[in-house]
């Protein structure tokens, strides 16, 4: 990959990286949802306010990492990571035009609609666009390890421990999840393990091409 085609992918990965991260924007409003009890998508449910702003920072990441990944330089190696890469944006992206019409955590009629199932399409397509985003997260993450497992630069590894963290985070809260779905109990957001791990991951996606390049060049 030449110098200005590098360039132009990491500075549209760094950017995807910086709109992905939406507790910018839940800092920048003053917190209006309970972090310990809320899921960051809520930010873009149809009466937040911070729903348009949530939805075109996520809208936008998601059009700079399939740009990105249009521009990228194609290898047998790398095709995992960059099929991967576009299935999270493109569950962002589908995300980005299906929010909750109400955040849960914010009002005891829409939590108990979501509990009694009553909750709606809007809910069912958002929670489908979502686990399409969060198996493309995943999915990166091991690519990723596989990838810069053996790498000696100090960048390198550090890409691939935010990955390891990425991993587990993603996992742990997808399990969590999967279970009080399946059991029939009600979904207690586990709201501080979701913004960490998404700060993983905005940090993953922010380093990861200097990371690889770094990786492949020695």
């Amino acid at each position: 990959m030449d110098a200005v085609p590098y360039r132009l992918v990491r500075n549209l990965l760094a950017a995807a990286a910086v709109l992905y991260c939406s507790l910018l924007l839940e800092a920048a409003a003053g917190f209006p949802l309970d972090v310990h009890r809320s899921f960051l998508s809520e930010l873009g449910a149809r009466d937040q306010a911070t729903s348009p702003y949530a939805r075109a920072m996520d809208l936008s990441s998601s059009v700079l990492t399939l740009l990105a990944v249009v521009l990228a330089r194609r290898s047998r190696e790398l095709a995992g990571l960059l099929i991967s890469t576009a299935v999270f944006a493109v569950g962002t992206m589908f995300d980005s035009f299906s929010p909750m019409d109400c955040a849960p955590s914010a009002g005891a009629a829409c939590r108990a609609d979501e509990v009694n199932g009553q909750a709606g399409a809007a809910l069912v397509l958002h929670e489908a666009t979502s686990t399409i985003a969060g198996v493309g997260t995943i999915a990166m993450a091991v690519f990723a390890i596989l990838l810069l497992r053996r790498a000696r630069s100090w960048l390198s590894r550090l890409v691939a421990v935010l990955a390891g963290g990425v991993l587990v985070t993603q996992v742990w809260l997808g399990s969590v999840v999967a279970y009080e779905t399946l059991s029939g109990q009600e979904v207690a957001a586990p709201g501080i393990l979701q913004r960490a791990s998404t700060v993983l991951f905005c940090l993953m996606l922010g380093t990861l091409l200097p990371g690889l390049r770094q990786a492949f060049s020695r």
